[in-house]
C-alpha cells in the first residue's frame, strides 16, 4: 500500500520513539482527526499498488496489521470522509 496524503490533514505522524526500522520501514503518515459520535478517529489514506489490486481483484483479502496486543476501534472504509 503506498501513503497518500489525505485532504484536509490535521498533522503528520512519524515513526514510533523505539521503532528500529531493521524489519521494514516507518514513513510518515498524514492524518486526519475527525471528531464523530464514538470519540475521535484519526483517518489516514492508502492506495493499493497495481499488484495489490489484482490480488484483490483475484479475491485476496485486505489486513490490518496493528502493533502491540490490545486491539483498538478500528475502521476500514472507501472514499470520502463524511
Amino acid at each position: 500500500m503506498l501513503i497518500k496524503r489525505i485532504e484536509n490533514a490535521s498533522r503528520l505522524l512519524g515513526a514510533p520513539p523505539d521503532w528500529d526500522g531493521k524489519d521494514m520501514t516507518c514513513g510518515a503518515l498524514p492524518v486526519m482527526d475527525v471528531l464523530t459520535a464514538e470519540g475521535t478517529f484519526m483517518v489516514s489514506a492508502w492506495e493499493p499498488t497495481p499488484t495489490e489490486l489484482a490480488a484483490l481483484a483475484a479475491g485476496a483479502t485486505l489486513k490490518l496489521w496493528i502493533r502491540g496486543s490490545s486491539h483498538p476501534v478500528v475502521a476500514i472504509s472507501v472514499g470520502d470522509v463524511a
